[in-house]
């Protein structure tokens, strides 16, 4: 996401380019696509696969109706001829496992979750590919009978995000992800200038300095407090009311790679009443030429696109409730 601490603390500078093909055979079917499946309760479960570093990672956002979401990212252990993964959650869970394909499945093996409370679950996963547009993943748990259960999951061909990407004369780059979100301009703009907009869809606590109308510090973090070298803040160059902000990052996380490179890119939300309810058009300016702004690109490509797709959910779903996030299965 653009403007978070989950995101930016995510990009990592570009590794040399491997053949995904070969350490990750059986995942290709799932790269560049989103796949959703409904649970028994009628809640929507959605990931969305893309391979990172040039194929050496993959990379599998998921994310629940009502605010759940989560991240998994693969490696491949040449030594041990598998995959690898690690599992974070919004709620503080972590998961790490291993992945083997064996008769026509993804065996995610025992994977073991220990939740913000320190406490461990086993959890067995497995996929299968049953069409061209579908896998079903099978989740056992013996400790959670709860967490037992079967779950088809088919493809979403369509991102409701469009993405264009152009390089100026002097190499700097622009993306501008654009997309129809089902609310008012009016909405939609309190949902970029206030702290309660940002805290219904992006972050856990948003806060406007009181001696700086236009600085906004953001975090994921629960229990933060303003001034942490955790939080992000960004700098408001302009408002119009229902119709444009812009603004720059001007404090990343501690060790955010990359820093000084983003803090010269310029971000434009421009909204536009439509019939369906606002288009909203992200054009981000002044990536650097060079292996910075390849990382960057490459990663608010994506990162961008999951933003826009988060603020349409929140108009659709509602608020994300962010003290009720529950942990599920990584996968």
């Amino acid at each position: 996401m653009f403007l978070t601490a989950l995101a930016l603390a995510a990009a990592q500078p570009a590794a040399p380019a491997v053949n995904p093909a070969e350490p990750f055979a059986g995942m290709q079917f799932l790269l560049g696509h989103c796949w959703q499946g409904r649970f028994d309760d009628g809640k929507l479960d959605t990931h969305c696969f893309e391979p990172v570093y040039s194929g050496r990672l993959i990379r599998d956002r998921h994310e629940v109706t009502g605010g759940y979401a989560g991240e998994t990212i693969y490696n491949w252990n040449a030594a041990e001829t598998r995959a690898e993964y690690t599992y974070w959650n919004v709620s503080g869970g972590v998961s790490r496992g291993t992945m083997r394909e064996r008769d026509g499945l993804l065996d995610f093996g025992d994977e073991v979750y220990t939740g913000p409370d320190g406490r461990e679950t086993r959890i067995a996963t497995s996929w299968r590919r049953v069409a061209d547009d579908a896998y079903e993943a099978r989740t056992t748990s013996s400790a959670d009978p709860t967490g037992s259960r079967v779950v088809r999951y088919t493809r979403l061909d369509q991102s409701p995000v469009r993405i264009e990407e152009s390089t100026a004369p002097d190499g700097t780059r622009t993306l501008v992800h654009e997309a129809i979100v089902p609310a008012s301009p009016e909405q939609v703009y309190a949902a970029f200038t206030t702290p309660e907009g940002w805290g219904s869809w992006a972050v856990r606590q948003a806060w406007i300095s009181p001696s700086d109308p236009d600085l906004l510090e953001t975090t994921y973090i629960p229990n933060a407090n303003p001034g942490d070298p955790r939080n992000i803040r960004q700098r408001y160059l302009l408002r119009v009311p229902n119709r444009l902000v812009a603004f720059r990052t001007v404090q990343a996380p501690t060790g955010f790679p990359h820093a000084e490179a983003f803090y010269r890119v310029t971000h434009v939300v421009e909204l536009e009443p439509v019939s369906a309810g606002t288009r909203v058009r992200l054009t981000s300016a002044g990536y650097p030429a060079g292996a910075a702004g390849d990382t960057l690109v490459g990663f608010f490509h994506e990162g961008n696109r999951t933003s826009l797709e988060q603020l349409r959910r929140r108009f659709i779903d509602g608020p994300i409730d962010w003290t009720r996030a529950q942990p599920t299965a990584g996968h």
